[in-house]
């Protein structure tokens, strides 16, 4: 297949992510907001896949299997039991930033390479976290960072859409916070 139109088929998959990824900032229900991170992270590996980030494609990968399992365990949680943090949580922690380690060393090329694997750490700890306003305020940080990583693999829409998804980080955060302290007042 022509490169120009794998080029094009790349920014069609991240498109799709980064938009699945600033609607899941949105999302209060955390079955849902999981649902769509797992579907974004697919586009993602297949954008990056295209692209030789395999670094991205390898933190995609352990992210899809952390938030499937993630779903399912959160799912099955005893009513009221949602928020904590579980022994079996801790353990899975541990698991995912092992195999997060375990595919970077396998496939890094440089420092820029590494990117994704330093976001997708931050975001698994955000999620194992269980705090909305962590999760937001990790996603500034990781958006930030992946402008870095897409200028780094010439992605045009990762860069726009990453920019965009920053704005939306931004905001989520804001709205959370502002959120938060309208109900600690009320």
């Amino acid at each position: 297949m022509n490169t120009d139109i794998l080029y094009i088929i790349s920014q069609i998959f991240i498109t799709v992510s980064l938009g699945l990824q600033g609607y899941s900032f949105f999302v209060t229900n955390r079955h849902l907001q999981l649902i769509v991170v797992i579907i974004s992270n697919i586009c993602s590996a297949v954008c990056f896949m295209i692209l030789g980030g395999y670094v991205a494609v390898a933190m995609a990968a352990v992210a899809i299997a952390r938030d499937t399992v993630s779903n399912y365990i959160n799912s099955h949680r005893m009513p009221g039991t949602e928020s904590k943090i579980t022994y079996t949580d801790c353990a899975l922690l541990v698991l995912w930033m092992t195999l997060l380690t375990i595919g970077n060393m396998l496939t890094a090329d440089g420092v820029l390479s590494m990117i994704p694997y330093f976001t997708t750490s931050l975001f698994t700890i955000a999620i194992w976290q269980k705090s909305f306003m962590f999760y937001r305020f990790s996603g500034m940080i990781t958006n930030s960072l992946l402008i870095l990583y897409n200028v780094f693999l010439h992605n045009i829409m990762g860069i726009i859409l990453q920019t965009v998804l920053l704005g939306f980080a931004i905001v989520g955060f804001v709205s959370y916070l502002t959120e938060r302290k309208h109900h600690v007042h009320l």
